[in-house]
């Protein structure tokens, strides 16, 4: 919705103006892309203001440039640990006075958080814009005002290192500490940005404090300032509440080493239980302003993403990988372009190393093509202006850009991205994928049971490094390497279905528009958006989950589909996306296939007409289906030595019995499921259940001429079948209490399950007051557990309480949290501690005015994106809700009373009923493994 986000880059020139209008405090330095940057004089604050007033949310977000880089040994992850402390608070906001960070923002209906990474750390929050004053007065206040108590460091301490072992839980994120730690070893990137454990554990307050004193001021920080608001007033805030602080009385340190040159290649090896192999070849590359970074960029796209990529089409159309990437980092100063590949036991590291290098060599010798060059940049370019759909979105690209030393590259990289050519990119391959600068890393899966010393593949041999990764909240999305778990078993889990987090926009300039199109249930959403538009759409599976015992036809349905149509295989269909830049997601669980995507309103027919041959016309080629197959085999292995997953697995197995479109059957029946499906199945399943019988699809954003109907009618013409029948299932009885342990070893973050049944309904009317009541006890920083078990008692990184299952099913509610294994019990204890007192006593009053307060102040944050707009209303009419009831959503909350919320609760949850599921290294009686 954020027209001015859709930028004309050669219409933009740099206006250098002294003074900005009426206020000489702000210095006006340019202009850019609809970009205004300002100094605050006074302190020397940088100031970015991007209007937008078509929606009214505003984004504040301050960054900071200060990250892990400058930290050295002793106080690795100080910059990491202060993010956790900032947000404990200021003489005034604080918990003690009923006044803490997070309940404020979150009971305005605000999404808030803050990361820190190598060269940076941002504190944002994006909420109502008439909430501005709030976000400006507690970011100035943090700056300088933060308390950084010792008894507020030792219980975050704990937080931070739960944080830390549940990284360690995960073998791409082990492997890629160890490979920064090898590849740069006098260079600050080499430490990851949550540092040593040991750290964690013993770094004073002190040399937080100082840590703190030396970096946060306002002259080594820039304000952004996104969405809806007006610019004079905003000057005044930023001087009210900013222009009390002073600059920095010292000059800003910074790291000075550099990183010695290297003599030949470095190798590593990480040993722990697992499933797979994986190979991670890494080369150092220079940093994000440098001329040969988009080159770099380019080819990491040619060689690593979608099906025409080089490393899929050797390693996973062969067989010999179940994933394959390519990435170049963007930081500050140097990097790593780092190719990955996962694979099946069956092969050896030293196999699958050679032929990453051959594939580099052939790379290095024949270069890429001028077609491709121009692929990956029409991509890219498309994506530039569709992944801007938020003021949010928006605030994270600014911050990377910022952090790497020029924002201005957040507007002008996609024109240096357009001057590469064939020859840059051969010349960068050549230049930095060098055998004599990298360093690769071998994870080697451990099975169980196995002699330590007897491992499947000689890189045994091999001496292994200690070392670390760099490091994001899980929180943030998109800056992480791309990973391999995202594939097509994830798209077959009902866990953790949350409908009303999805609900989150509100009726402003918007128009409902509802027809039948070819026998498409349409709505169209005209919003402020330019030039784009979002679809989100889904087909009704009916009874199949009751009527079959395949779970898993769906799924890979749905997944063959991009494998290539009659009209184009799928390297050819592949392409003509990557040309508009268009992510075509068409995924199946077993009630519904699921589809979506964003474009560019210009090319909407084109992908109308992709989509329906992809939903029509699948070339179902067996090839594909058996390398399918064991892609999937192999991911969903993956899951096997994970505490999350097994967990989650086996309270729906407690709850449910397995004739519930709940239940889940587990990841090894699953791939039983996977083995024995054939491609005369999926065929079948494609021909009963595709089809415009049960189909919904929901557009947003800049419709109007867009002619939706009229390539909808082109492209669907004669299209018919699906199936009409609603999900059918018998009601379960609330099963007894137990406590079941999963072992898994080597696992330093075990995760906990408490749920039960409940049998609510979505379209019940206990449903809400139910939702508040768990909203109340574990959504997010605000929740009970959270500022209970979290804040207060230093167990665990995250902690939640929410409803789960089916919409139109009898659902369950559960709560999930991590524990380091030596503090499970305490963990535990301390969880139903807080469960015990929200059954016993209820919510009060104040929690049930602000939990209201936050949930329809959610609705004002989330009209700021298409995404959410499409997936609301897509939401509502699957329940065969109206789009409109979005209007009736927000007084359905408000009408709540307090009695409705604490029976709900005492009606839903009972004590003697409790599930525990402890899934993690520890034995059958729930205590570590020794």
């Amino acid at each position: 919705m954020k027209n001015k986000f859709i930028l004309s880059i050669c219409a933009f020139t740099f206006l250098n103006v002294l003074t900005a209008q009426n206020n000489p405090n702000f210095k006006k330095v340019k202009e850019l892309g609809g970009i205004e940057e300002y100094t605050f004089e006074p302190n020397g604050l940088k100031v970015l203001l991007l209007k937008d007033n078509s929606s009214p949310v505003v984004t504040v977000q301050i960054v900071y440039r200060v990250g892990s880089k400058h930290e050295v040994l002793g106080n690795t992850g100080s910059t990491h640990l202060l993010e956790h402390l900032m947000f404990k608070g200021t003489p005034t906001f604080n918990k003690k006075s009923g006044t803490s960070i997070t309940d404020l923002l979150q009971n305005t209906g605000a999404q808030l958080n803050a990361t820190t990474w190598n060269d940076r750390t941002n504190y944002f929050e994006t909420l109502p814009s008439d909430k501005i004053e709030l976000a400006m007065h507690i970011e100035s206040d943090r700056m300088r005002n933060s308390l950084l108590t010792k008894e507020d460091k030792d219980a975050e301490m704990t937080v931070v290192r739960n944080e830390f072992e549940r990284g360690e839980n995960d073998p791409n994120s082990l492997l890629g500490k160890e490979i920064w730690a090898s590849a740069y070893i006098a260079h600050p990137y080499h430490h990851s940005t949550i540092g040593w454990k040991s750290d964690i554990e013993k770094a004073p307050i002190e040399v937080l404090r100082n840590f703190y004193n030396t970096y946060y001021w306002p002259d080594n920080a820039t304000l952004t300032i996104i969405g809806d608001f007006n610019k004079e007033n905003t000057f005044k805030l930023i001087e009210q509440y900013f222009g009390k602080i002073t600059k920095a009385p010292h000059t800003m340190p910074q790291p000075y080493t550099e990183e010695p040159v290297q003599y030949g290649p470095r190798k590593i090896v990480v040993k722990k239980p697992g499933q797979l192999g994986v190979i991670n070849k890494a080369f150092k590359i220079p940093g994000a302003l440098h001329e040969d970074l988009p080159a770099l960029n380019v080819l990491s796209e040619i060689i690593g993403a979608g099906p025409s990529a080089i490393l899929n089409k050797t390693f996973v159309d062969t067989g010999l990988g179940i994933y394959a990437y390519a990435s170049a980092t963007n930081f500050k100063e140097v990097g790593l372009f780092t190719i990955g590949v996962g694979f099946s036991t069956t092969s050896k590291h030293e196999d699958i190393d050679a032929k990453i290098t051959e594939v580099i060599t052939n790379l290095q010798k024949n270069g890429v093509t001028q077609e491709e060059v121009n692929r990956v940049i029409a991509k890219i370019s498309a994506q530039t202006i569709l992944g801007r759909d938020g003021s949010g979105v928006v605030a994270s690209e600014l911050t990377e850009a910022i952090a790497a030393g020029d924002w201005t590259d957040y507007v002008t990289g996609i024109e240096r991205l357009k001057k590469v050519t064939p020859e840059d990119v051969l010349r960068v391959a050549q230049k930095y994928l060098v055998e004599d600068q990298s360093t690769t890393g071998y994870f080697v899966p451990k099975m169980p049971g196995a002699n330590p010393g007897q491992q499947v593949s000689d890189a045994a041999k091999l001496t292994a490094e200690n070392g670390p990764y760099y490091f994001r909240h899980p929180e943030h999305d998109g800056h992480e390497e791309s990973t391999p778990a995202e594939r097509l078993q994830s798209e077959s889990k009902n866990f953790q279905v949350q409908e009303y987090d999805q609900i989150a926009t509100e009726k402003g300039a918007s128009v409902y528009k509802r027809e039948k199109v070819v026998g498409i249930d349409v709505v169209s959403v005209k919003t402020s958006a330019k030039d784009f538009v979002t679809v989100s759409a889904s087909i009704s599976l009916g009874n199949y989950v009751n009527e079959n015992k395949n779970t898993m036809l769906p799924a890979l349905t749905a997944a063959m589909l991009s494998k290539g149509t009659k009209v184009n295989d799928k390297f050819k269909f592949s392409e003509k996306l990557e040309k508009l830049g268009v992510n075509l997601s068409v995924s199946a669980n077993s009630t519904k296939v699921s589809i979506g995507f964003k474009c560019l309103k210009k090319d909407l027919d084109q992908v109308i007409t992709l989509l329906a041959e992809e939903l029509r016309h699948p070339l179902f080629d067996s090839k594909e289906f058996e390398n399918l197959k064991q892609q999937s085999i192999g991911n969903g292995q993956q899951s096997l030595n994970d505490p999350a997953q097994r967990g989650s697995t086996a309270l729906l197995q407690s709850i449910y019995p397995n004739d519930n479109p709940n239940y889940e059957v587990g990841t090894e029946a699953e791939i039983v499921l996977i083995k024995n499906t054939t491609l005369d199945d999926v065929k079948t399943f494609h021909a009963k259940y595709f089809g415009p019988a049960s189909m919904h699809l929901v557009i947003a954003g800049d419709v109007e001429g867009a002619n939706l109907n009229i390539s909808l009618k082109k492209a669907f013409k004669n299209w018919s079948g699906g199936v009409s029948g609603n999900l059918k299932f018998n009601d379960v009885t609330k099963a007894a209490a137990k406590t079941e342990v999963v072992t898994i070893p080597e696992k330093p973050s075990a995760e906990l399950f408490i749920g039960q049944y409940t049998g609510l309904k979505r379209a019940d009317a206990d449903f809400i007051p139910f939702y508040i009541g768990t909203y109340t006890l574990g959504a997010g920083f605000a929740g009970r557990l959270m500022q209970t078990v979290r804040d207060n008692d230093g167990l665990t990184y995250n902690i939640t309480s929410s409803v789960g299952g089916n919409s139109l099913t009898g659902g369950y509610w559960y709560v999930n949290a991590s524990f380091n294994p030596a503090l499970f019990q305490r963990g535990l204890d301390a969880t139903m501690v807080q469960i015990k007192k929200w059954v016993n006593e209820g919510i009060t009053q104040d929690e049930l005015t602000n939990k209201k307060s936050n949930i329809i102040g959610s609705f004002k944050v989330g009209m700021s994106t298409t995404s959410g707009i499409t997936k609301t209303i897509l939401s509502f009419v699957e329940r065969g809700l109206s789009p409109d009831y979005i209007e009736q959503y927000p007084k359905d909350v408000e009408k709540v009373t307090l009695d409705e919320v604490n029976n709900a609760i005492k009606k839903y949850v009972k004590l003697d009923k409790m599930i525990i599921v402890k899934s993690g290294s520890l034995d059958k009686d729930g205590n570590p493994l020794k």
